[in-house]
């Protein structure tokens, strides 16, 4: 059963644009054990303007299940769990609508005896479009080695180091502890982002080290940051209800 829910955002850029939200795929791990226990829920996010996104987060405000019982997970358990995410498609069977993108949502157990489930918070939204400020650009060829020296970076209190380029591989350091960032993506010298073919991170303490693979590092290649202003959070409120468990 789908919950759709249309949304006015109200944001300079994408004002009156109407979105909805709904329920995709719930899963549902109730176990006694400590390890691997939980419960996902997948939000389905269907609007033209997601397609200049930059960056996604789902904060949970509330979640209960039928019993009372509260489910809002203890974020310190995720590294990282206050990050942005690029946008992604939904994943596996069934139709998908044009414009379709999907973020998953980590909760504690339910009771055993839970039937059904409700879930309330924000989904927010980085849209360079409502701030063209908020895009922030470097060359990796004379920037690399040395902390990016940026006035709206450092007043977000960011750092970014940008690597040397490998072969096939693009990577930088990041300190974000107020979560400002939310993406970086590098492009050719004419403006045209690069795929990527994979990704990894690790790091501790409030930084990480971030690298990305391609097929070939061009000439010129940039780096392109995006960050969280006033003007480029877009705030998505969703409540949904009686969300079955399976």
């Amino acid at each position: 059963m789908k919950h759709i829910i249309p949304l006015l955002i109200a944001a300079a850029g994408l004002v009156h644009a109407e979105m909805a939200v709904s329920v995709g795929e719930v899963t549902d791990k109730r176990t006694t054990g400590e390890f691997f226990s939980g419960l996902e829920i997948k939000l389905r996010l269907v609007g033209a303007e997601l397609a200049d996104v930059k960056g996604m987060r789902v904060k949970v405000a509330e979640a209960t299940d039928d019993t009372g019982k509260n489910l809002v997970e203890d974020k310190k358990r995720r590294m990282w769990a206050d990050d942005f995410k690029p946008l992604a498609e939904p994943f596996g069977p069934g139709p998908k609508k044009q414009g379709e993108y999907e973020a998953g949502v980590d909760l504690d157990n339910p009771e055993r005896t839970a039937k059904t489930v409700k879930v309330s918070g924000t989904v927010e939204l980085m849209s360079p479009k409502a701030d063209p400020a908020s895009i922030v650009t470097a060359s990796v060829a004379k920037e690399a080695g040395k902390p990016l020296d940026n006035a709206a970076m450092k007043a977000a209190g960011v750092e970014i180091t940008l690597k040397a380029p490998k072969a096939g591989e693009l990577s930088y350091k990041i300190k974000d502890p107020n979560n400002k960032v939310a993406a970086v993506e590098f492009c050719s010298a004419d403006g045209k982002a690069l795929e990527i073919h994979g990704s990894g991170s690790m790091g501790f303490g409030g930084s990480k080290d971030v690298s990305v693979n391609v097929t070939k590092v061009p000439d010129g290649v940039v780096a392109r940051i995006y960050l969280l202003t006033a003007k480029s959070l877009v705030i998505v409120p969703f409540k949904l209800d009686a969300i079955k468990l399976p």
